[in-house]
């Protein structure tokens, strides 16, 4: 048994041996490492409060570079064709920085462009329809007058009978309807010539064809008062003269018809017109999706940071790319109370970039207690209390070049005159 004991106590000792080595090495290293980085940042902070102190600045503090940034998304979704800028890029505003895939979009374009150009074509179409049919039923309206009047007047004669200065009047009318009807045929045979060569539009022959064949109206009808007037009327004709009054005024009513029916294909007219602008509508909401799938940049400044990559499919709102506005940038740095003694918003001070080897003016736009944490503890309780930290907000405009959201400044106040 004790020979069992003892050789569990050496095991024991070995096991101990192995874990505890390595486990103090590690101890050893943390400690060095950490001595090492305080050391270190002691003789930044040293070095930075040094170096600007004969200069006639003191050092306040550090903290990094902020800036106003402003997301870059897309109003529809889709597939990143090409993006052209990287982090730390600069961009101008309105610059083309993002291309999406457009083909689809491209295809509505024409769709909708299709579409208004089959309303525009029916409504040309349907414009001119209506304009032949007027011309015609406006015709027809004349023919149907004319009509009724020799059919009114074959009926009074069939009941009068005809008088010697009734048979001169019918002739003189006949004369001048024969000589009205000369000058519109003559008229409608030169207006067709031409409008066949092209040299007048074809409405224009139609119009000079309304005429003439009105004018060849009015001559049959004064030739067949004429006629009714040299024969006798027998009572059987009185009968034929009362339908044909009557057939007459019927013909009439029928074109009088005819005619709003043409106001009511002028309403079909408004219709298409309607449609016409709908089309337009969906035109240009094609157009404008197709300028959505170019993506601009909103403002100038330089990438910060970058969501996307070419080929990715995003979806509409979905941020692509961040951009830190050019001459909106500040740092905001942590200031013992004690340090930052006799300093106001508004003061001017400066700020160093380590990395870029650059100091520029600024302007302290916000102090604010920073009750959360003190600097530096009370060593008695009896008189004394914690010193605590101030939060400075620095501000500036002027353009550094190769500056980037992150980077580290150092802010320096001019030293109070004693």
């Amino acid at each position: 048994m004790k020979q069992l004991l003892q050789r569990w106590m050496k095991s024991a000792a070995r096991i101990l041996g192995v874990v505890w080595k390595p486990l103090l090495g590690l101890a050893v290293f943390g400690m060095v490492v950490t001595m090492g980085y305080r050391w270190l940042s002691l003789q930044a902070k040293a070095s930075a409060e040094s170096v600007p102190a004969a200069q006639g600045w003191r050092y306040l503090g550090e903290g990094a570079v902020e800036a106003t940034e402003v997301n870059l998304s897309s109003k529809i979704p889709g597939r990143i064709a090409s993006l052209s800028v990287d982090e730390g890029d600069p961009v101008r505003q309105g610059e083309v920085i993002a291309v999406l895939e457009s083909e689809e979009i491209s295809a509505k374009v024409r769709q909708a462009q299709a579409g208004l150009q089959a309303t525009d074509a029916q409504m040309e179409q349907a414009r001119l329809a209506v304009e032949l049919e007027a011309l015609r039923t406006e015709d027809q309206v004349r023919q149907a007058k004319a009509a009724l009047e020799a059919a009114r007047a074959k009926w009074e004669m069939a009941q009068n009978g005809a008088r010697p200065e009734e048979i001169r009047q019918a002739e003189q009318a006949v004369e001048a309807a024969r000589a009205q009807f000369m000058v519109a045929q003559k008229t409608w045979n030169r207006l067709e010539a031409l409008a066949k060569e092209g040299v007048i539009p074809q409405q224009k022959a139609d119009e000079a064809e309304g005429a003439f064949l009105a004018a060849q109206a009015q001559l049959q009808a004064a030739e067949a008062k004429l006629q009714l007037i040299r024969d006798a009327v027998r009572k059987e004709e009185k009968q034929a003269a009362w339908a044909g009054l009557k057939a007459a005024e019927a013909n009439l009513q029928l074109a009088e018809h005819a005619r709003m029916q043409v106001e009511l294909r002028k309403r079909d007219i408004d219709a298409l017109r309607a449609k016409q602008l709908a089309n337009w509508a969906q035109v240009e909401e094609a157009q404008a999706y197709l300028k959505q799938t170019l993506l601009r940049a909103p403002a100038d400044g330089v990438v910060s940071r970058k969501m996307a990559e070419a080929g990715e499919t995003v979806a509409a709102g979905m941020p692509i790319l961040t951009i830190a506005q050019q001459g909106q940038w500040w740092v905001e740095v942590f200031v013992d109370e004690s340090v930052a003694g006799g300093i106001q918003r508004g003061d001017s001070v400066q700020v160093e970039f380590p990395s870029l080897g650059k100091r520029v003016e600024a302007k302290v736009t916000r102090i604010l207690p920073a009750a959360d944490f003190a600097t530096k503890r009370a060593t008695n309780e009896r008189g004394s209390f914690d010193s605590r930290s101030l939060q400075l907000r620095v501000e500036w405009k002027e353009p550094v070049q190769g500056l980037v959201k992150g980077m580290t400044a150092r802010v320096y106040a001019r030293k109070e005159r004693k």
